[in-house]
């Protein structure tokens, strides 16, 4: 997923997109709320059938898995950074030391050939 088709404020936080104003939604064909048993399984589910409530829930469906892969990705990202910088200063020693005994060990015959170079011109 590509991080540029969230949006982001200030402080990088993603911003909920799709907001639905609530006046907006048609009136719910249920009686009032104060008829409604929540806890009769039923009347939830033809509740959550009802098409604004569809829309609601797949708009937060599309903000939340935006929102998780941001945060995944992000976390990677800060996670691998780490990793690298940690296993470059641990090697860093080991480094200097091969360099060093590299350029030690080719120094003679780089100064033998500089040495013959000059003599020929």
């Amino acid at each position: 997923m590509d991080t540029h088709d969230i949006r982001l404020d200030e402080q990088g936080i993603p911003v909920l997109e799709n907001v639905l104003d609530p006046e907006s939604l048609p009136a719910p064909s249920q009686p009032p709320r104060s008829a409604l048993d929540l806890s009769d399984h039923e009347q939830v589910e033809r509740l959550i059938q009802q098409p604004a409530i569809q829309q609601l829930i797949d708009d937060l469906t599309e903000d939340l898995q935006k929102t998780i892969t941001w945060k995944i990705e992000t976390f990677l990202k800060e996670e691998i950074s780490r990793l690298v910088h940690n296993a470059a200063e641990q090697s860093a020693p080991k480094l200097a030391q091969d360099i060093h005994t590299q350029v030690q060990l080719a120094l003679p015959d780089l100064l033998a050939r500089l040495a013959e170079q000059a003599k020929g011109d």
